[in-house]
């Protein structure tokens, strides 16, 4: 799973950059901005994770969230956060 951690360490890295620069030299829209800063901030307990051994790990069990998801959501902080999105995903019954 090492190989699979650079690989969301280094998205994480970029979306960083990017953010930042749209924050440093963009023009700013404060609808967005807050969510902006929200995002930087996960991004960077992410990467803090990452660096002391604790990234996937579920902030209320303990235990390590899928993979998958964390590539999905890279910022996930817990299962809860897993529950809610896959509750948005899910298919109407009938249409």
């Amino acid at each position: 799973m090492e190989g699979n951690l650079d690989y969301i360490y280094n998205e994480l890295r970029e979306t960083r950059t990017e953010l930042l620069a749209y924050l440093n030299h963009g023009q700013k829209d404060e609808r967005i901005l807050q969510y902006i800063v929200d995002e930087l901030n996960d991004i960077e307990t992410a990467l803090e994770k990452m660096e002391f051994g604790e990234y996937g790990k579920c902030e209320i069990s303990g235990e390590y969230l899928p993979y998958e998801f964390l590539q999905r959501i890279p910022t996930a902080r817990s299962a809860s956060e897993l529950e809610q999105i896959e509750q948005y995903c899910r298919k109407p019954i009938y249409s």
